[in-house]
């Protein structure tokens, strides 16, 4: 028989079963809450337990990725799962981090494509135009500076953001100008707003708030960018500031009632809001995100083919 403890050295729980009893287990997996002589089902649980259980009386090998909740943690992770026959081990990977990190890749990589596109075509434009020789030079110098900054704000955005998504970012929160904040947030989606003929109608009755400005200009520039993209032409988008909230309304596309919930999930987009606009269906998840981090509460009200209206409550 081998000797148990050098399992003690390694990174993944390691538990040796007799049957469906926790017989060993090394130390890792007290993290998990895993105690020795109970079974497997008084540790953990996650969907098809089933499947490994017959593979452990079948006398088979079983490898599957999986959430696992585990009960005396109450948390739930992303596990690769792998019970040995031969041995009678049971090794499970936490790759919660890793799947976070490749997530946080994969969103990263969305949005720099989604939002570096304009301002890259707004300066090759001005950059065709200087060489035909048929543009004002001043004139396109001064539409790619503004390009070139609005890359570089981006940039730093989208660092920030990533941050955030790994839990690396902590927000400073400052006394803050809302309008100083929604009119740079209104300057980046000048272009869109033009393109629709979007009026945009502002009631600042609170003009300062106690937070972070970054965040503040990320949950603005992504309801803002919302409501343009699904608005119809020639329509008002309204944003208000009052008691700490922030609330922006549109007259678009609206959302249907069974679809409200899933609108803050990544890359979730409703058929009509496909038909609509493009998109990349992470500005609503990306809200939810700041507003968990900082205790925000966030509330979309709709009706379909009427409207949307979304409340972003400070107040913690």
């Amino acid at each position: 028989m081998f000797n148990f403890d050098v399992f003690d050295l390694f990174d993944e729980v390691v538990i040796l079963l007799e049957g469906v009893k926790i017989k060993e287990k090394n130390k890792i997996a007290e993290k998990y809450g895993i105690s020795e002589n109970v079974d497997i089902f008084s540790a953990f649980t996650f969907d098809n337990i089933d499947k490994l259980v017959e593979h452990i009386f079948d006398g088979k090998d079983l490898r599957v990725q999986t959430r696992v909740y585990f009960f005396q943690i109450s948390k739930s992770r992303d596990v690769d799962l792998l019970y040995n026959n031969s041995s009678k081990l049971l090794i499970i990977k936490d790759i919660t981090d890793v799947k976070k990190l490749k997530e946080a890749k994969i969103n990263f990589t969305t949005a720099v494509s989604h939002e570096l596109f304009n301002p890259l075509s707004v300066i090759k434009a001005n950059v065709y135009l200087l060489l035909d020789g048929k543009e004002n030079m001043e004139f396109a110098l001064e539409e790619i500076e503004k390009s070139t900054e609005r890359i570089e704000r981006i940039i730093k955005q989208l660092k920030t953001l990533s941050m955030l998504e790994l839990g690396l970012y902590t927000p400073r929160y400052n006394e803050i100008d809302i309008e100083k904040v929604l009119k740079e947030v209104i300057d980046e989606l000048n272009l869109k707003i033009k393109e629709k003929m979007i009026s945009i109608e502002k009631q600042i009755i609170q003009k300062y708030f106690k937070a972070d400005s970054f965040l503040i200009f990320t949950i603005l520039k992504n309801l803002v960018s919302n409501a343009v993209k699904y608005s119809h032409k020639m329509s008002t988008v309204k944003i208000k500031t009052f008691e700490n909230k922030i609330i922006v309304e549109d007259n678009g596309i609206g959302i249907k009632k069974e679809e409200l919930e899933k609108v803050t999930e990544r890359f979730y987009r409703t058929k009509d809001a496909i038909k609509m606009a493009q998109g990349s269906g992470l500005g609503l998840s990306v809200v939810k995100h700041i507003c968990s981090i900082c205790g925000y509460k966030l509330n979309i009200e709709s009706d379909y083919m009427i409207g949307t209206k979304v409340i972003v409550d400070l107040n913690t």
